[in-house]
């Protein structure tokens, strides 16, 4: 189970209304890639943490779609046949799609229930399995610090970081892991090690810190229409400033990866 402040933050209207969703072109890519690679004999499949419904909405005449989420507040955005269930234990008897799908959850995943999320993709899945992860993300590099506390966390709750070894095996021995590449192309900065120490700096006593976000120790999250949060505003356009002037390099936004069951 996610823990409070895990779910406080996955209902945030402000995470899944479209307003804030105009700039994701990038999401809406990988849905896109997604529906792509799935093979087109799979006329069933099943989101499993489909927030939103970045995938779940995209129209597809030939396939029956399910969206599944713990958050009620993103399912609420969700046109397709959706569900409120927890990933680790998914309401369908076994075999009861022809793939299972899950973008972007994995990473929030805490040890204890990791697997069994795992082991439920497989259970309602007749052949396929698909999933997407952030590529190679360094979570250090993307965690922030509460002012008040001075807790340091990520503030979107990745717990793990997955580089290509961790595919091969990720589903045991009966789904074979027939294709993985990392996809969406984004620019980052380069010198990430300095650039790291930077955002630090920035992000001391609450400068930059992102609203929405919980913190995981004390509960803090910004409040809107205040004095603090316009020096957070102004102190975040400082951070997007320097961002534009860091020079970048060429890398990967996510991870995508196709499983076929062997039988």
């Amino acid at each position: 189970m996610t823990t409070r402040y895990d779910q406080t933050y996955f209902d945030n209207p402000e995470i899944w209304s479209p307003a804030a969703w105009q700039n994701h072109a990038a999401d809406y890519e990988r849905a896109r890639l997604a529906a792509e690679w799935l093979p087109g004999e799979v006329r069933s499949v099943l989101d499993v943490g489909c927030g939103n419904g970045v995938f779940t909405n995209l129209v597809e005449t030939n396939r029956f779609k399910v969206g599944l989420d713990l958050s009620r507040v993103a399912l609420e955005y969700v046109t397709a046949l959706r569900l409120q269930a927890n990933a680790t234990r998914l309401p369908f008897p076994n075999n009861s799609f022809d793939a299972s799908l899950s973008m972007e959850m994995l990473e929030h995943l805490p040890f204890p229930i990791y697997q069994s999320a795992l082991n439920e993709l497989v259970r309602v899945s007749r052949r396929y399995i698909l999933v997407t992860v952030p590529y190679d993300e360094n979570l250090k590099y993307n965690r922030v610090i509460c002012p008040i506390c001075l807790c340091a966390f990520h503030p979107y709750h990745h717990v793990r970081r997955y580089q290509p070894s961790a595919f091969e095996t990720m589903f045991g021995l009966h789904y074979r892991l027939v294709r993985l590449e990392p996809v969406v192309p984004t620019r980052r900065e380069a010198l990430p090690v300095l650039w790291n120490y930077i955002r630090q700096y920035l992000h001391h006593q609450g400068r930059n810190y992102p609203n929405g976000v919980i913190c995981p120790q004390c509960g803090y999250t910004p409040v809107k229409n205040t004095v603090s949060a316009k020096q957070v505003s102004r102190k975040s356009s400082m951070r997007h400033s320097l961002s534009r002037l860091w020079p970048k390099r060429t890398t990967f936004t996510w991870w995508m990866a196709f499983y076929r069951i062997e039988i």
